[in-house]
């Protein structure tokens, strides 16, 4: 009977271990808001060894926001650029402005991880609050790929923007797969198998309780 309950408690032991390991290596998240006047698209553009955000390119609509999400599962300090193009009867110009992004991951005690973002318009090292790119008089016609594209050796196809606060949005980000959602289906694996391994230890446990009843 010792021996059995013993077993049962390393048993317990493993299967929880299993299930805060699960939950440690949860990724942070950043999810930059991005809004355009008249509408437009907005590109991010990655420094090298920077994870990529879940889309490239995202759509945003006029007097919408539209929203960059990006993965981060190792501490640093991560670079991006983040431009425009304003959709035009002609097709697309490109807008005048350029913003850096810069992607702060911590540690914190218990080892999960947080980010902070600090936004800034390139001509100026002012911290802002979001993205906002503004209407002004056309200077270039259509934007060129070499500037205002996305390398496709950085980046991902352009996809449906992923934006939250748009209905049609496809994915409600996980946000986006947030740090918080996109691991999900594994948090619910583990607490089903958790919640097995404690069936099974209680059927053990009546089965020998049983047995040591009939022997007595």
């Amino acid at each position: 009977m010792r021996k059995f309950l013993i077993t049962s408690f390393i048993l317990l032991l493993l299967i929880f271990q299993t299930t805060g390991t699960a939950f440690a290596f949860e990724p942070a998240y950043a999810k930059i808001a991005v809004t355009i006047e008249g509408g437009g698209k907005a590109y991010m553009i990655t420094e090298v060894n920077c994870p990529l955000p879940v889309e490239s390119v995202i759509r945003v609509d006029n007097g919408r926001t539209g929203h960059f999400h990006i993965d981060f599962t190792e501490t640093g300090e991560y670079h991006y650029l983040i431009k425009a193009g304003f959709s035009t009867e002609d097709g697309e110009r490109e807008a005048n402005e350029v913003f850096r992004l810069t992607v702060t991951v911590h540690e914190r005690d218990d080892g999960s991880l947080f980010t902070s973002s600090v936004i800034n318009s390139r001509n100026t090292t002012e911290k802002l609050e979001q993205i906002h790119f503004q209407k002004t008089s056309a200077t270039t016609t259509q934007p060129s790929k070499a500037t205002t594209q996305p390398s496709e050796a950085t980046t991902r196809p352009p996809q449906t923007p992923s934006n939250p606060d748009n209905p049609d949005s496809p994915n409600k980000p996980g946000t986006p797969r947030t740090g918080d959602e996109s691991h999900l289906s594994a948090y619910v694996l583990v607490v089903i198998a958790a919640s097995a391994g404690l069936f099974f230890l209680a059927l053990l446990y009546t089965i020998n309780t049983n047995k040591l009843i009939r022997e007595d």
